[in-house]
Parts: structure tokens; sequence; C-alpha cells
């Protein structure tokens, strides 16, 4: 061991002393040096950009990311923004008017219970003990009245829904929810009536609920129920889509 640290002192004492005697020795390490720290720094520098750069890559997606969510909120509020706006631009398609006849506009909030499709909770402030007619753009939907405190409406499917209509302009009787919003039945149909397939059902004014004339549908079918003959009717309003609504007080 001592040889051997003999040895690299013997050495280093010889680089030490060509490296200050001899010229062109001294010269030679500056310049290897010199290249040594220069490859270093460049090295550091490179590291550094890259770090640099990286952090600055995860930051920008990370902005990228908070825009596009911020961006997708948006474009998920125009386009609820402009269904709303569409359908109550459709839905002011009304063209009777009259001086008696207030139109309230209201939207629906949720089903009352799940799986049936023929009643709905309305976002509206009824009157007590009053039925309100319900329309779908120009034609009828249902009826509306206040239960627990809340709108409900009852939809022309819904088997609690009725109101009086006239079968081909001049045939009384009374519409009531067959379990499909698609059609209604119209009972009480005098015997000797003569009402037939394709007949116009409209409303007759009669019930306190609707003016005279507003459009249910058409007829599709006619049977003898008893004494009085039964139509079943394919209703005008689409409720496919119930959203948007407008109640008819008189």
């Amino acid at each position: 061991m001592n040889k051997r640290l003999i040895f690299i002192l013997l050495i280093t004492l010889a680089l030490v002393g060509l490296y200050k005697g001899n010229e062109a020795v001294r010269g030679y390490v500056l310049n290897f040096t010199n290249t040594l720290k220069s490859i270093y720094l460049d090295l550091e520098y490179s590291l550094l950009q890259k770090i640099n750069n990286h952090f600055k890559q995860i930051e920008k997606i990370e902005t990228l990311i908070q825009q596009n969510r911020q961006l997708l909120q948006y474009k998920i509020a125009y386009k609820n923004l402009l269904s709303t706006l569409q359908n109550f631009q459709r839905d002011c398609n009304i063209t009777f008017a009259a001086n008696s006849v207030h139109l309230l506009y209201t939207k629906a909030l949720s089903y009352v219970s799940f799986g049936d499709f023929t009643s709905l909770w309305l976002e509206a402030d009824l009157d007590k003990n009053k039925v309100y007619g319900l329309l779908k753009g120009e034609n009828v939907a249902g009826v509306a009245l206040r239960k627990d405190s809340k709108a409900l409406a009852l939809l022309n499917g819904n088997k609690k829904c009725s109101y009086g209509v006239l079968v081909a302009n001049s045939v009384s009787g009374i519409a009531v929810g067959s379990g499909d919003n698609r059609f209604i039945n119209v009972k009480y149909i005098p015997n000797y009536a003569t009402v037939k397939v394709g007949d116009k059902v409209i409303t007759s004014g009669l019930d306190g609920i609707f003016i005279y004339g507003v459009g249910v549908g058409e007829v599709i079918k006619v049977w003898q129920e008893g004494s009085y003959k039964v139509a079943r009717v394919r209703t005008y309003a689409d409720l496919s889509y119930p959203r948007f609504f407008w109640l008819m007080k008189l």
C-alpha cells in the first residue's frame, strides 16, 4: 500500500513539475480543462432547459385541460339554452286569442312517478280548486291542477285526465285518458250520433277548462260500449318530449 501511494505521489509531482516547467504542457492542460468545463456547462444548460420546458409543458397541459373543461361546460350550457329557446319559440305558435283567456308559460320539472309518463310536476303556482287547460303548442296536452301545494299535470294519456270535446264539430263527448299519451278515448257519445274514422275532435268550451275550438285529434276507431259509443282519438299534441307547456286559465 505504501509503495502505491509513493508511486502516485511521484507521478503527481512529475506532472506538476512538467506543468510548471513546460509551457506547452501547461497550455494543453488548460485547454483540456476549459473544454471539459465548456462541455459541462453546455450539458448543464441543456438539462436545465429541458427540465424547464418539461415543467412548462405540464403547466400548459393543465391549463388546456381546465380551459377544455370550461369550454365543455359552456357548450353544454349553450346547447341547453338553445334547446330551451327553440322549444319556447315552437310552443309560442298559438293561433287563437280571446280576451277572457289567460295563458301562462310553464315547464315540466319531473315525472310524478318512475315509469309513468302520463303525469308531471310543473313549475307553476296554481289556484286551489281550479282546473287549468294544458297546451302543447296550439293543441290540447291534458289538464293541470294544484295538488299538495304543487302544480300537477295530467297528460292526455292519464286516466284521470278528462275534458269536454266535440266530434265532427257537432257531437258532444268527454275525452278521457287512455293510458297512452298518443291517444284519448271520447266517451258518452250518444248512440244515435254519427261518428266515423277521420272525424276531427276539438274542445267544446263547455267545461270551464278550455275555450271552444282547441285542436285535440282525429278519430281512428269507433265502438259500442253499453248505451253509448266510444271513439279512439289519435291526439295532435306530441308528448314524446313533454318539457314546455302553456296553461290556459278561464
